[in-house]
């Protein structure tokens, strides 16, 4: 099992993948608590 590979916090290891994002051309599997901070934001990837 794949965990969270947010680019904006490199320590998380949540195993509860909610999105894949490309980000810098590789795809990259995201928890569902990194992806509801980053969706709060304005990130551009």
């Amino acid at each position: 099992m794949e965990s969270c590979k947010n680019p904006w916090n490199g320590k998380c290891k949540n195993k509860d993948i909610q999105v894949y994002i490309l980000y810098k051309g590789q795809q990259r599997p995201i928890c569902r608590e990194c992806w509801s901070k980053i969706a709060e934001t304005d990130k551009e990837w």
